[in-house]
């Protein structure tokens, strides 16, 4: 039997990872050297996520930060993925056992503790480097996944044009707002769901972006002026597309293990990012992204990328956790 406590501090580094909305729907069970991750059902989305898809790149997420976890410990692991036939919710498991530990997941194990979904403002005199991009693309192949950067002008209208269409639709969508209420807007102290800290304050209108940010505020009036006064900081960040060849719950588990190791890597180097994700959550904007760039696959996430303008607002913005007693059962 592993050492409870290190299976304990596995599971609890695996809840750090990143979910939509912070909806964290995972729970892992624990016995003798396997710790199996399943997904929590009453934790979803579903008019954002009908089919689960964003609930599976989370829990992915979750496994790759445990795995990053236990290699940092020296523990080696392998991993099945899922879903088991007849219990769709199990979604993987994670052995432990005697071996040598993956060194370059142990890398990745500091950059752990600085990682954050940034919603702010990136820094436009600090562009991302042709390199950073390079090894963001081989963390996402090393889980069997590819990432695209959006480079030409036409990509960038095409991406520009498809966030606003898939956020209209969205946001004339009671219950999409109803969801979005119940999960964002949440004190300080809150162990799920989006804290007000976490998002700037004024309405994404009048930001600068080239691209639509989603708005997290379900009430928010927005049929004013879309500045008032002194136009904004312009805002053209790097945009990378995370994809996978298949569009299964198994490819979505192997996106979220890329993601998870995207975003570490994107720490490493001293990079924030966020997902963009409202073309990928309308399943005719999703197509129509899959035509328009002439993607070989099936994206899986859209991410902003850059460097944080304000590294101290930015840092406050972070989300909490729920104990790891409310999620990990041992058997």
């Amino acid at each position: 039997m592993t050492d409870k406590s290190v299976v304990r501090s596995i599971v609890e580094t695996a809840t750090r990872a990143p979910s939509v909305h912070n909806t964290q729907p995972w729970r892992f069970i624990a016995h003798d050297a396997v710790i199996e991750l399943w997904r929590d059902p009453d934790r979803s989305v579903p008019v954002l996520d009908p089919a689960g898809r964003a609930a599976h790149l989370s829990c992915g997420a979750a496994l790759l930060f445990a795995r990053v976890d236990a290699a940092a410990r020296g523990v080696a692991v392998r991993y099945t993925l899922g879903p088991t036939v007849g219990t769709p919710d199990h979604l993987a498991d994670l052995i432990l056992e005697a071996g040598s530990h993956a060194q370059d997941l142990a890398d990745l194990r500091p950059a752990i503790e600085e990682r954050h979904t940034e919603r702010g403002e990136f820094d436009e005199s600090a562009p991302v480097t042709p390199d950073a991009i390079r090894t963001l693309a081989d963390a996402a192949q090393a889980e069997g996944c590819w990432l695209r950067v959006i480079a030409t002008a036409d990509d960038t209208a095409a991406v520009t044009v498809l966030l606003a269409r898939a956020d209209d639709v969205q946001s004339r969508n009671g219950d999409y707002r109803d969801e979005l209420r119940r999960w964002t807007n949440r004190p300080a102290d809150s162990v799920d769901g989006i804290p007000t800290a976490a998002v700037p304050a004024g309405p994404p209108q009048e930001r600068g972006s080239n691209y639509r940010l989603r708005d997290f505020d379900a009430d928010r009036d927005t049929t004013g002026p879309r500045w008032a006064g002194v136009p904004p900081r312009p805002e053209h960040p790097t945009v990378v597309i995370l994809g996978t060849a298949e569009d299964d719950p198994t490819s979505w588990l192997r996106a979220g293990q890329a993601l998870g190791r995207v975003l570490l890597a994107a720490t490493r180097l001293g990079l924030v990012a966020s997902p963009m994700t409202q073309a990928m959550e309308v399943e005719d904007t999703r197509a129509r992204l899959v035509h328009e760039l002439n993607l070989v696959g099936h994206p899986q996430m859209v991410l902003r990328v850059g460097h944080p303008l304000d590294s101290a607002t930015s840092a406050a913005g972070r989300s909490m956790r729920r104990p790891v007693d409310e999620i990990l059962e041992t058997r």
